[in-house]
């Protein structure tokens, strides 16, 4: 399908992701929050209500990020509890976050390993909290957030905008066996050029996902790149 709108995009990456499941019922998911994901969260809530038969109730969710020193209501697994656990069926022992585990790649681990993680991107090329010059063999650990991060979000938030997080690493996402990143808005299309078609570079974060040989880019702006099964495909359209 030749992805023209936001809505479009949205209704893609929302069937990718009930793929997944109805594959392998007890997938491990990684989740974004933010923007750009929003439109896929409320396509899933509608595909929950349109047919009782779409079953989460064995998938494993797990948050890519979150704030440190946060009020409850502006954290991350409030925004998925809000936009997506609390309109399915995704129980609430299987939805996790960073925050809350010392060990979150053990915990991964321990559950079979991420099966699909699903990306955005910052405009400094930042993947969920990797920030630029964020070391390519990191798991999760926690982080000073740049000036054009908290720029960029300093709308989401009720209280005072904290300043650091913790996130999962580079390596722990490059370990999951599936990568969809979805990039929206025109003042996404330089970044995502950069990431894709430059060099990998610590300067851009998201370079590094060329590594991977399962990974889809989809955009509303005409770019994508497919690297599924070892083959490469990247074009404007």
């Amino acid at each position: 399908m030749h992805i023209q709108t936001y809505d479009q995009l949205s209704e893609q990456v929302a069937l990718k992701l009930i793929e997944t499941v109805k594959e392998k019922p007890n997938a491990c998911l990684a989740l974004p929050t933010g923007k750009t994901p929003l439109g896929t969260y409320r396509t899933l809530t509608r595909h929950f209500s349109e047919d009782p038969a779409l079953d989460w109730s064995k998938t494993r969710c797990f948050a890519l990020d979150e704030y440190l020193e946060i009020k409850e209501s502006d954290s991350f697994q409030t925004f998925l509890l809000e936009h997506l656990y609390q309109k399915s069926n995704i129980a609430a022992a299987n939805t996790f976050s960073p925050a809350q585990f010392i060990n979150y790649d053990e915990l991964i681990e321990q559950m079979g390993g991420l099966d699909l993680t699903l990306l955005g991107i910052g405009q400094n090329g930042h993947i969920a909290f990797n920030e630029p010059e964020t070391c390519p063999l990191s798991f999760t650990h926690c982080t000073w957030l740049e000036k054009s991060t908290l720029d960029a979000n300093r709308s989401d938030f009720s209280g005072e905008q904290p300043d650091r997080a913790i996130t999962v690493g580079i390596e722990t996402i490059l370990r999951s066996r599936r990568i969809i990143l979805i990039a929206a808005g025109n003042n996404k299309k330089e970044i995502v050029k950069r990431a894709f078609r430059g060099e990998i570079t610590r300067s851009v974060p998201a370079s590094f996902l060329q590594k991977h040989r399962n990974l889809q880019v989809l955009t509303d702006f005409g770019f994508s790149l497919d690297t599924t099964n070892s083959w490469q495909e990247s074009r404007y359209l």
